[in-house]
């Protein structure tokens, strides 16, 4: 047994929604602190944004976390009203693609759905994230990593 593999490859395809969400939100958190980033999660969430997350010098990002398995749950979406296209507001998408043990991290930053262009939609009450097969390619600009050091001060 391959002792750096914790979970079989794909093991997510068994979770229900609620669970692989929650599970998006706590690796989501995880990811941030192993960067350095002081996390702070809402009491409630009530407003649409599940991390706040340190980008140091008194800054700070609110973050709307998404988990999506590939093809299913190909669409997710953030309602207008609580998803301002401000620069302090962001989506961290998490994809778990069937064909590999760890999932992908994606950080898109409101403002992206000013002008959105596919993956990204908007429609008159919502904005929106298709995933289809060309995935890993649409998103790539929006790495996880690199997306949260340009944002990051210091």
């Amino acid at each position: 047994m391959d002792g750096s593999r914790v979970l079989p490859q794909g093991h997510w395809q068994n979770c229900d929604k609620q669970a692989l969400g929650a599970a998006g939100e706590l690796i989501a958190a995880a990811q941030c602190a192993l960067l350095g980033h002081q996390v702070y999660r809402p009491v409630a969430d009530d407003r649409g944004i599940d991390l706040l997350i340190d980008l140091g010098a008194g800054r700070h990002i609110e973050v709307q976390v998404k988990a999506v398995r590939p093809p299913q749950g190909s669409y997710t979406f953030m309602p207008k009203k609580h998803f301002p296209l401000e620069p302090y507001r962001a989506v961290l998408l998490i994809v778990f693609p069937p064909d590999a043990d760890q999932p992908s991290l994606f950080l898109i930053p409101a403002p992206a759905w000013a002008n959105a262009s596919s993956p990204l939609t908007s429609y008159k009450e919502e904005y929106g994230i298709n995933i289809n097969a060309k995935w890993r390619d649409q998103l790539a600009p929006w790495e996880f990593r690199a997306q949260l050091a340009a944002l990051t001060v210091g």
